[in-house]
């Protein structure tokens, strides 16, 4: 596969992986990331895009619904602006981390809207949906080698760092002191990026 994307989307920290003809490019869209987060991410080479939410949600329930509309239409653009353009996303899969099972009521309601609208965001731009992959969380971790019971997003960054050839990879690798914390857990945003990492490798793994 030539050219695929990769997605672990969310409302907050959403993150991409570009995969281009066996290289790998990372995307990241944070809301409210450290600014000294920002730059160890910029630093490792992720391509970490700024935004500007509107913060006012409205008074009422009517007011609020428009605005996370607005809000959604507003993060859907915003993620295909920065892609890298030339018309490469006709012909390749975007490809999707479902909707995590401890994602229940409200919050899966409205990740499940603001994701259904970057996919019509896609269509627009010429992904035919057919081309619009999305794999359930535990598909993912297997890929990973982490879908055993107990496995959680830090074995699968393990898995990521000790594994993959990817740049990404290997910057965290000879620079761990700035992505772990005293405690040895990985920072904030990098399990996202992994999970795109990772749903690339589903799609390549299944085609």
């Amino acid at each position: 596969m030539p050219q695929i994307l990769g997605f672990d989307f969310s409302i907050n920290k959403p993150a991409a992986c570009y995969y281009n003809h066996g290289e790998y490019h990372f995307y990241s869209w944070p809301f409210e990331l450290s600014d000294k987060l920002k730059k160890i991410y910029r630093d490792a080479g992720v391509n970490l895009i700024d935004r500007v939410d509107k913060k006012y949600k409205g008074k009422d329930s009517s007011e609020k619904m428009r605005w996370e509309v607005e809000n959604a239409m507003y993060l859907s653009e915003l993620i295909i602006w920065s892609l890298p353009d030339g018309g490469w996303l006709n012909s390749a899969p975007v490809i999707f981390e479902g909707i995590s099972y401890s994602s229940t009521g409200n919050m899966a309601i409205q990740l499940g809207g603001y994701k259904y609208i970057l996919m019509k965001a896609f269509y627009d731009e010429g992904v035919p949906f057919e081309h619009m992959t999305t794999y359930a969380p535990i598909t993912i971790k297997k890929t990973a080698g982490c879908s055993e019971k107990g496995k959680t997003k830090k074995d699968m960054i393990d898995a990521f760092v000790n594994y993959s050839v990817c740049p990404l990879a290997q910057q965290i690798g000879a620079n761990r002191e700035l992505f772990q914390k005293k405690t040895g857990t990985w920072i904030e945003h990098l399990d996202d990026l992994v999970d795109a990492y990772w749903a690339v490798q589903t799609y390549l793994e299944k085609n």
